[in-house]
């Protein structure tokens, strides 16, 4: 009985440690990668010839990675946006309506997170399972909320606000491809909040 409580104090004793401090109300050191699988299908892919004017160049994917709830701050137009600080990179998934059963949508190489105090620029690596630079539709996902994950550089702990910049890219007669920018954002703020309730743990 005596070994078995003790067993049982050396798992929770570790548990805490491995949660990095979440049951105290703080956030972990490190976040798990946001979940993300690749579309269920292309359809069309994208021409040699694309031409953002001529919307039969794009590639066309259905059954996106969508969620029933989705989280974030609304940034750049009533968009969600989530940041997880990882080990080996800095993901942001970017959560989206589908408004109807043709829409695109479109991400710039060049998006940037920015250290707003040294103005050190982590640079977008990559979207997981879609294309840059070119406009592609999404199809057969009207009312659901698509979620994308975007791949950054890791982020060094002593980055605490920053800066979201997409620069300009060709715009079409329904899309302002002008650059945007957020700016004074907490790394914090964006992180995702632990599921655990806040409090101490008693054994």
């Amino acid at each position: 009985m005596r070994t078995h409580r003790k067993q049982t104090l050396c798992m929770a004793l570790l548990g805490a440690v491995m949660l990095g401090g979440c049951t105290t109300g703080k956030l972990p050191k490190y976040d798990a990668r946001p979940d993300n699988r690749p579309p269920g299908q292309m359809t069309r892919a994208g021409s040699p010839y694309y031409n953002i004017e001529n919307e039969h160049t794009f590639p066309v994917f259905k059954d996106p990675y969508t969620v029933a709830m989705p989280r974030g701050r609304v940034l750049f137009g009533g968009n969600l946006y989530e940041l997880y600080r990882a080990k080996e990179a800095t993901y942001v998934t970017a959560t989206y309506g589908c408004p109807a059963d043709w829409w695109f949508y479109h991400f710039n190489s060049e998006t940037a997170i920015i250290d707003n105090k040294t103005g050190d620029r982590y640079m977008l690596r990559e979207v997981e399972y879609y294309p840059t630079d070119t406009c592609f539709w999404i199809n057969g996902s009207k009312g659901k909320n698509i979620r994308f994950v975007m791949v950054f550089p890791p982020l060094p702990k002593k980055v605490k606000t920053v800066d979201f910049f997409i620069p300009s890219s060709p715009s079409r007669h329904n899309f302002d491809g002008s650059a945007k920018r957020e700016r004074g954002l907490s790394v914090k703020g964006l992180r995702p909040e632990s599921a655990l309730p806040a409090g101490q743990v008693f054994l």
